[in-house]
């Protein structure tokens, strides 16, 4: 018997003509920044003070979610451009 049909983890091969659409949940500091037109310390001091909810990641970087994202552009009033959604979902 072959060794890689008794795998645990399902893989899924792609040839690489194939394009693969990614959907991405969670945006950067850097991202967010650029969105807010604001430097991405505004974006770790508006994290740290709980105004946007986040997930630290072990290289001390943050990461939100875009429906946290969402949710604070809304809390504080600030313009949600009708691509948000679109520019992020596939990149």
């Amino acid at each position: 018997m072959n060794a890689s049909t008794n795998h645990p983890i399902n893989t899924k091969k792609v040839s690489l003509n194939q394009q693969v659409t990614v959907e991405r949940t969670h945006v950067t500091e850097k991202d967010l920044a650029t969105y807010c037109m604001v430097s991405p310390a505004t974006i770790r001091r508006w994290i740290k003070e709980g105004k946007i909810a986040s997930i630290k990641l072990p290289s001390n970087q943050y990461r939100v979610s875009m429906e946290d994202f969402e949710k604070f552009l809304k809390r504080y009033n600030m313009p949600i451009k009708t691509d948000l959604i679109l520019q992020y979902k596939f990149h």
